[in-house]
């Protein structure tokens, strides 16, 4: 049987036995190979981020397509997958459209559900079953541990379709770690000025390795970005430190008609928002989360070789609880099933 880690209560992952999985129409079922652990996983597992338990968490993930619902194309049998985690109507393809799909925004589906995140199970299992519509084939010459960044590296590309900027622009990332890292990364690539703000030596030296021009500790950061911008602050200041508390540093690095763009899911309130400061400064206050997969994956597959070197650990499923424990602490971890 097909084994599943099940998270029971905050801090308390089981590893379960469960049926194997049956697809209903318009869904698939994929036998996973890799499957990554994120901050959204870990706001989960610790319970700030409160969601209906039991569940399997998990959505930065790989595998094979093994079986196939009512009006599944054949075609996808036996392909490597991965998947967008948004459950919509237009994924399950469905005729009769909610009024957001309708309205072009499908990843805010008012029917959805969000795999290994809110009423779905995830990848943290042998099997995972969803939409067909979700599926993106992994190029042939990409691996599965790499390929398992796609999600998170499309979530590090949408920070840049909500806010466009021109070659030159100055971008500052708060937290360049399991997602900053990728949109320092992404913001190099297209030719911007890259401040990387990290507490952590390695991840400002990482940050440096990845394109970043400069990374300074918080304590250093609100005098030395004036400096770098003559005193005028960043054009875009990126929120990815996991911590809502630092909207306030976030906040003083921005310059007048910049945009402070939010990407922390710990599920817990931010403090000391300066709305007059908002106001006064004609400040854009941002959201933005999942992102466009193809992209993502034209990325990793011309960058694979630099882009593995985050991922540090690739332990078993048979270790979940230990391994979700040691994700606080470490760059990246990604599952490696045994199949």
């Amino acid at each position: 049987m097909p084994k599943a880690a099940l998270l029971e209560k905050p801090q308390h992952v089981r590893l379960i036995d469960r049926d194997p999985l049956i697809p209903a129409g318009g869904e698939v079922v994929i036998q996973v190979q890799t499957a990554g652990i994120c901050g959204t996983d870990l706001a989960l597992f610790s319970g700030d981020y409160p969601v209906p338990l039991p569940l399997v968490l998990g959505h930065e993930f790989t595998g094979s397509v093994r079986k196939l619902g009512d009006g599944v194309e054949s075609t996808w049998l036996g392909k490597r997958v991965t998947a967008e985690i948004n459950n919509t109507c237009v994924a399950l393809g469905q005729t009769e459209l909610c009024v957001a799909c309708r309205k072009g925004l499908p990843s805010h589906c008012q029917k959805r559900n969000v795999t290994g995140i809110i009423e779905h199970d995830g990848a943290f299992a042998e099997e995972i079953c969803v939409p067909a519509g979700a599926l993106h084939e992994l190029p042939e010459n990409l691996d599965p541990v790499t390929a398992s960044l796609t999600e998170p590296l499309a979530a590090a590309l949408q920070t840049f379709v909500m806010t466009p900027m021109q070659t030159g622009g100055t971008v500052v990332v708060l937290g360049p770690g399991r997602l900053g890292i990728l949109i320092v990364f992404v913001a190099a690539l297209r030719g911007l000025k890259v401040v990387a703000i990290s507490r952590s030596e390695s991840k400002r030296k990482r940050a440096l390795e990845f394109g970043a021009s400069h990374a300074f500790t918080p304590e250093e950061a609100e005098s030395q970005v004036q400096q770098w911008t003559e005193g005028l602050g960043a054009d875009l200041v990126v929120e990815a430190t996991g911590n809502p508390d630092s909207i306030d540093l976030a906040m003083s690095l921005i310059r007048p008609r910049g945009t402070l763009s939010v990407k922390t899911t710990c599920g817990l309130p931010a403090h000391g928002l300066d709305m007059t400061r908002l106001v006064v400064d004609e400040i854009c206050l941002q959201g933005s989360r999942c992102g466009p997969f193809e992209p993502a994956l034209k990325l990793l597959e011309g960058h694979a070789q630099k882009l593995k070197t985050l991922i540090t650990s690739t332990p078993r499923l048979a270790h979940v609880q230990k391994a979700l424990e040691s994700a606080y602490h470490e760059s990246k971890v990604v599952f490696e099933m045994d199949c």
